[in-house]
């Protein structure tokens, strides 16, 4: 089924999905049963980003506005990018893509952190029109600075896989009058449960992600991008730096 809140796969905030796939830059699967004692040693780090997750994400009062909220952490971040002194490309406040209207850019209070520096931020969805509390899906961004990259870049160019996973695939596409790679990765067994969009701008990299939110009945993805990656090569031609 389709995520809910801001995060994919089940989860309810990004910490907590970071903290139990992510361990020293390498990626994991929670599925990955082969994996087990590897991810008992994180349970005392999920359990923390749980706490820090909890506060971050459901303790929104009556007055709160979560898109406020949500959209005042990636202006603290991208405040600090300025004084980096570099730019940040974002999709504006929203888009429309197959009839879907996602909104954002989102960015999380902890845990969204890039080391190195940079900035992430999510565009959502809300499928069933219940905004922050119902099943939703996205489109991840995250810039990076030229030394984020060269810590993340092995990570994100090389992706692991099961054996059982087949292999991935990569193709050249043009996103703002330059060549951009775009990585097809095969999760368990769907053909595509992640794209990622890697662009070159010079100043910063910027890396799109779209995660499979699961299978509809009939087949097809909750995540349009899954089911169509050219449409993902479509919405990143409107890039551009904020605050345009």
């Amino acid at each position: 089924m389709a995520a809910p809140l801001l995060e994919s796969d089940g989860y309810r905030c990004e910490a907590v999905r970071r903290a139990l796939e992510y361990h020293g830059g390498e990626e994991m699967s929670r599925h990955n049963s082969s994996r087990l004692s590897l991810l008992k040693l994180l349970v005392p780090i999920a359990a923390l980003a749980a706490v820090v997750a909890g506060i971050s994400c459901v303790g929104l009062g009556e007055d709160d506005d979560p898109d406020e909220r949500f959209y005042g952490y990636f202006l603290r971040d991208q405040k600090a990018m300025e004084e980096m002194g570099l730019p940040v490309y974002w999709l504006g406040r929203g888009f429309t893509a197959a009839g879907l209207v996602l909104e954002g850019p989102y960015g999380l209070e902890f845990g969204g952190e890039v080391e190195g520096g940079g900035i992430f931020m999510r565009y959502v969805s809300w499928l069933d029109g219940t905004p922050f509390v119902g099943t939703n899906m996205g489109l991840e961004i995250t810039v990076y600075s030229p030394d984020a990259w060269e810590l993340a870049k092995s990570r994100i160019l090389n992706p692991r896989l099961l054996p059982s996973e087949g292999e991935v695939t990569r193709r050249t596409v043009t996103v703002k009058d330059r060549q951009a790679e775009l990585i097809s990765i095969p999760r368990f067994t769907r053909p595509v449960g992640q794209l990622r969009l890697i662009l070159d701008l010079d100043e910063v990299l910027v890396v799109a992600v779209a995660r499979s939110g699961g299978q509809k009945p009939g087949g097809s993805d909750y995540n349009i991008f899954i089911n169509s990656p050219d449409l993902l090569v479509q919405v990143m031609q409107d890039l551009r730096p904020y605050p345009e």
